[in-house]
């Protein structure tokens, strides 16, 4: 039997269901040529083909203005003549309805369930939007439209659409393009209605947010999928809203997960909206609450953000010259995160405590049973010290589970990420690594390993928290030993990994084990020194716990034999290797002297060849350097080995270890070596007596500058320094005795505090054996210049002038009959010696630094910045709301919505304290007429609003005869208006219980002042929300000489002075308080008021004494100046007796 045929058309039913879901028909058009030809086209048909048919001839009118073509100038005259053609009219018991034909078709075409129609209309009112958008003039109706779009029957048509089946992208896309265009018209005008209407305008919003695009390649940018629509409308809505809408919108966690659920497949255009949105709406929004934050920042949300490191582009997307410049996706989302997880006044990190676990209190300390008699139980006494070894509670917990999903390991984007992290947040890094149970260091050298050593390397070498995390100052009790070391030394970097990094034959392996392990040596010496410096202040408990932190710190670091094999098996070439180990040999011995000394290490082998490679070189390369570098820290680690034989000649070197350095050190100086050997040879002279080891000695660094002065250096000279050296180093009290000698022949009384010099003897003695031993002229002229030079720089580093005399006289007679050589021996004057030189300079470094600090600390403690009346008057003034009378007319024509929400009930309200009483009267009349109004209508907060606008009625009923209602009422009714606005606003509360308190307002009373200044505030962290609001309040209900009255009853500016004295209040909030005494001064009798019953004076100049930062040092003393030039200056004077007028000098 066959099957019967459809009866009906496009708008009628049949019989049978149809088994396509739906046919696309391409719609018929014409060309339009007039406002009136567009008018008859779109009016409103029963044929749906012709309804059809006048949207897609007024789509392709719109197409062309929206494109820009030839003709959009004429197309755009005949849009205007359509729209203004289809103007409503205003009418006062009727909402206007814009293109009432087109809603009137979309109406039908729902019904009908036309889903042609339905998606034509859609596209056709967001083209005329964004058409509107683009000229200002057109902004009006534009306005309208959107309005009407609001009104509840567009609202369900506007549901249907969105909620259409999930394949009806070409319903669903235009009508999210729809809204976005109605949210973004006229910069957001809008967006709050049309929020409050999200039943309807935000239906189905994360199932769209799902319908992603599903086909081959790469989404067209020129049709968007739904998920991309919906995506910039959620975008657009987080842009525009105000703080209390976005708090609400981030908080439906349906939306948020489905914005974030499909990220890593949206093309590249669209995560860069996405990012940069959150970051600059959500992120850097400081008026957003950081728990709001968190619930879009969410664990789920960064994780899907991190799933981008490693996303796919297509280098030949960016090959167009506007995005040529933007950075990648992957660059993108790294600086995102970067921004959400470290700045913790933008992001979602919570301030932490450092080292300090979450739930610890630092400053308890238990005590025994008997209060007078405390019992010090040590460390142990802790009941928490010992609890962290397994698990650390954190702070930021939302961190904590992020960070555990990175592989930085396998990228250096998340790398950089967790090592920023644990910068900003320290509490986290021992945290990590006791979850990080599948972290491990064994050495296989892979592509992973290295990402495990980069990471550890970067770990350690992030530095310690100030005061370790305490707020301030140290605590009286250390952080827990556990997590301390956990810091120090990672839970990776077991004992057993790292030795397998030494005996593994990797070069790779064991230089990232020795870098490793120096900067955890280096981390240790920075702990034990705050701990030092904590014990200085505090308890013993500092002492103990340093103690406590080497003992478990040699636990889990290798034994320094294993450091030495690996040193001495390395091979001579492999500079930078065994540089780095020797620098690790000497930290051992600096930091943990007790550790390494159980190994006894004999360092002379290992010295002595350094020295030959070092003496062996001819030139200035990077090898040299090396070398240099290795040597000094081999010198270093020699100061602590006791089996160190500095004088003992060998067979390898002609001269003994000292002399060879002495040699290296003049011949050889670079900038790395200069330091350190010097300290070295200085700190051998002066442990074997060669030179005063007094503070104020000069040491080695005369005879070093005067070996400097000397063009070349005969290897004899070398020879006969070397034998002093070693003979004065043998029997240093032998020489000290002739000092004693020299002096009583000379005459000269013993002076304690005259600097001499053994070793000078000791060249003094030796003199006759170097020339008997036949040297050449040159070398005993170059001796001679050497010997004199050496006393000129001696007598200019501070040495006694009597016993280098003596010794000049004792050099000579080494000489013998050798007048010549005898009469160039002299001593020369000198400005400096090397050491005088370095050690002024740093003196007067440090001196030029204090003062400067001192300069600096000065200007901000002591002196004030000038500023002018002009200037004071722009920081603190703050004009004075005032209404037109237009105001009493205005108001009747608009919506409920309008009145409250764009201030034409507050413009109405200020008209009662006009000054003419017939004014006065008409607003009343007019107040109690828009209560009714609002009451009748659907206004959300319709009740809470007419019950605050009858009050105010009943309240000025009875005395706006008489006169203009106080400021005071005026003020609060505006402000009790803008909170009612926003059931989320922090005071939301309070105002509606004041309102439901009683029906009238007791006009010698300013409301809500004693429930915020006495009483809690209502959500926990609010009440600087509610003082700023407070504020704004009493300075707005500052206008007349009344005013001041009320407010010396009421005690106003004690109350407000002495909110001064919180230390925590921010300085906005005292901007706020000087303005309102700004306002005071410019009222008639202000002035004095504040003198004579406030003390205002006293209180500008406490506060002005108070403060570090000169500029408000400035403004205080200005408005200090300001109160005394608008005061009744001879009245003031004579009741302070001339006190006042002192102050401003």
């Amino acid at each position: 039997m066959a099957k019967r045929k459809s009866r009906g058309g496009e708008g009628g039913h049949s019989g049978k269901k149809q088994k396509t879901a739906h046919v696309h028909e391409v719609p018929t058009s014409e060309e339009v040529y007039s406002g009136r030809q567009l008018r008859q086209l779109l009016a409103f048909e029963q044929d749906l083909r012709k309804a059809r048919h006048g949207l897609q001839s007024f789509k392709i009118l719109l197409d062309s203005i929206v494109n820009n073509e030839d003709e959009s100038s004429e197309k755009l005259q005949i849009l205007l003549e359509f729209l203004e053609s289809v103007k409503p009219k205003e009418r006062d018991d009727e909402v206007p309805v814009y293109l009432p034909e087109i809603m009137e078709t979309w109406n039908m075409a729902a019904q009908l369930n036309n889903e042609n129609v339905m998606s034509a209309v859609a596209v056709v009112l967001a083209l005329l939007l964004r058409s509107i958008s683009g000229n200002i003039d057109l902004a009006p109706y534009g306005l309208g439209i959107c309005r009407t779009l609001l009104q509840k029957r567009q609202q369900e048509l506007l549901a249907k659409n969105l909620s259409a089946d999930n394949g009806k992208d070409f319903i669903i896309s235009p009508t999210l393009r729809l809204l976005r265009e109605a949210l973004c018209l006229d910069g957001g005008a809008l967006a709050a209605p049309i929020f409050r209407a999200r039943n309807n305008t935000f239906k189905s919003l994360a199932r769209n947010m799902g319908l992603r695009y599903l086909g081959e390649g790469v989404e067209d940018p020129k049709r968007p999928s739904v998920r991309t629509n919906a995506v910039r409308f959620l975008l657009s809505c987080l842009k525009l809203l105000h703080v209390e809408a976005k708090r609400d919108l981030l908080s439906q966690k349906d939306i948020v997960a489905a914005l974030m659920r499909h990220i890593r497949k949206d093309p590249p255009s669209l995560i860069h909206e996405i990012l940069d949105t959150l970051k600059a709406s959500v992120i850097l929004d400081k008026k957003l609450p950081k728990e709001i934050k968190i619930r879009i920042l969410n664990a789920y949300s960064l994780i899907r953000i991190a799933e981008l490191y490693g996303y796919p582009e297509d280098p030949a997307e960016n090959e167009d010259g506007s995005n040529g410049e933007r950075p990648s996706v992957e660059e993108s989302a790294h600086a995102f995160l970067l921004a959400a997880c470290t700045d913790s006044d933008a992001g979602i990190r919570r301030s932490e405590h450092g080292y300090y676990p979450e739930g610890v209190d630092p400053n308890t300390i238990p005590s025994g049973i008997n209060d007078d008699q405390p019992v010090d139980f040590g460390i142990d006494s802790i009941p928490w010290m010992n609890k962290f070894e397994n698990d650390i509670p954190v702070r930021n917990s939302l961190l904590a589970e992020f960070i555990q999903t990175l592989r930085p390991w396998s990228s250096t984007k998340q790398n950089e990420l967790l090592i920023a992290i644990f910068e900003s947040t320290p509490e986290l890094i021992a945290h990590y690594f006791c979850h990080r149970k599948s972290f491990a260091f064994d050495p296989k050298l892979s592509a992973t390993w290295i990402g495990y050593a980069a990471l550890l390397y970067n770990v350690v070498q992030l530095p310690i928290p100030a005061w370790f995390g305490h707020p301030r100052t140290y605590a009286r009790i250390p952080p827990p030993t556990s997590v301390v070391l956990g810091n120090i030394i990672p839970l990776p970097m077991t004992p057993k990994a790292i030795t397998r990094c030494f005996t593994i034959k990797s070069k790779l392996s064991s230089f990232y084990a020795i870098r490793l392990l120096t900067l955890t040596l280096q981390k240790l010496g920075q702990a034990l020194e705050m701990h030092r410096e904590a014990s200085l202040s505090s308890e013993s408990l500092w002492e103990e716990a340093a103690r406590r932190l080497l003992d478990e710190f040699y636990q889990r670091i290798p034994d320094m034999k294993d450091v030495i094999k690996c040193y001495v098996a390395m091979d001579q070439d492999d500079l930078l290797q065994r540089q780095a180990a020797s620098r690790l040999l000497l930290l051992y011995y600096e930091v943990i002297p007790q550790f390494a000394l159980r190994a006894k290490f004999d360092v002379s082998p290992m010295l002595l060849s350094t020295i030959k490679k070092v003496e062996s070189s001819q030139d200035a390369s990077e090898d040299v350097v090396m070398s240099l570098l290795e040597l000094e820290n081999l010198c270093a680690v020699a100061k602590y080995s006791p089996s160190m034989r500095w004088f003992a000649r060998t067979s390898d070197l002609p001269l003994s270890p000292f002399t060879t350095l002495l040699r290296v050190f003049v011949e050889k100086t670079t900038g790395l070596s200069n330091e350190s050997l010097g300290n070295v040879l200085h700190w051998v002279a002066s442990e074997h007596e060669l030179v005063d080891s007094r503070p104020n000695s000069p040491g080695l660094y005369p005879l070093i500058a005067a070996l400097r002065s000397l063009e070349s250096i005969d290897p004899a000279i070398w020879t006969f320094l070397d034998n002093c050296a070693e003979r004065c180093a043998r029997t240093p009290v032998k020489y000290l005795e002739l000092i004693e000698e020299q002096l009583e022949k000379a005459g000269i009384t013993e002076n304690e505090d005259a600097v001499t010099c053994p070793l000078m003897m000791t060249i003094g003695e030796q003199i006759p054996y170097f020339v008997s031993s036949s040297p050449s002229k040159a070398v005993l002229k170059a001796f001679v210049q050497l010997l004199s030079e050496y006393l000129g720089h001696s007598l200019a580093a501070g040495v006694s002038e009597p016993f280098l005399i003596a010794t000049k006289d004792l050099f000579a007679t080494g000489f013998g009959d050798q007048k010549r050589l005898r009469a160039k021996l002299c001593i020369p004057d000198r400005q400096s010696s090397t050491h005088e030189a370095q050690e002024p300079n740093k003196h007067t470094t440090a001196t030029t630094n204090s003062l400067a600090n001192g300069a600096i600390e000065g200007a901000d403690s002591d002196s004030i910045f000038q500023i002018s009346a002009d200037d004071l008057e722009q920081r603190l003034s703050v004009p004075i709301a005032t209404s037109k009378d237009s105001s009493l007319s205005r108001w009747t024509s608009k919506t409920p919505e309008e009145l409250v929400e764009e201030g034409y009930a507050s413009s109405l309200i200020r008209l009662l304290y006009s000054e003419h009483s017939s004014i006065r009267k008409e607003a009343l009349t007019n107040i109690v007429k828009m209560a009714a109004k609002i009451k009748d209508s659907t206004y959300d907060n319709n009740e809470q609003v007419w019950l605050l606008l009858m009050e105010l009625a009943e309240s000025a009923r009875s005395s706006i005869a008489d006169g203009p209602l106080p400021s005071v009422m005026v003020a609060f009714a505006c402000k009790a208006l803008e909170v009612l606005m926003n059931p989320l606003h922090c005071l939301y509360e309070k105002v509606n219980l004041f309102l439901t308190s009683g029906p009238v307002w007791p006009l010698d009373k300013i409301p809500l002042m004693h429930n915020i200044l006495q009483d809690g505030p209502t959500e926990d962290g609010a009440f600087y929300s509610e003082l700023s609001w407070l504020l704004g309040f009493l300075l707005d209900s500052l206008r007349t000489t009344a005013d001041v009255a009320l407010f010396h009853k009421r005690k106003v500016f004690e109350r407000l002075f002495a909110l001064t004295c919180n230390p925590f209040m921010g300085p906005n909030l005292r901007t706020q308080i000087l303005r309102i005494v700004y306002r005071m001064t410019t009222i008639e009798g202000g002035s004095d008021t504040l003198i004579t019953r406030f003390g205002a004076v006293s209180w500008l100049l406490a506060q002005r004494d108070a403060t570090a930062d000169a500029a408000e040092r400035g403004v205080y003393q200005a408005l200090l100046r300001r109160v005394w030039e608008t005061c009744d200056q001879k009245r003031i004077s004579a009741w302070s007796k001339g006190g006042v007028e002192r102050f401003l000098v």
